[in-house]
């Protein structure tokens, strides 16, 4: 019989809010990222052209 306790409780919630702050992070250089090389390729494709 396994019975969760409310320490392994929170402990699985802390584990999830830390992955969902790292995911946001990682988002948020990948739109960082997304913001910088776009332009930057449409500059470099109008010299191209």
């Amino acid at each position: 019989m396994s019975v969760t306790t409310p320490h392994r409780h929170a402990n699985a919630e802390a584990n999830h809010r830390t992955a969902n702050r790292l995911l946001d992070g990682e988002l948020l250089d990948l739109y960082a990222a997304i913001l910088i090389v776009v332009p930057v390729a449409m500059f470099l494709r109008s010299l191209w052209s």
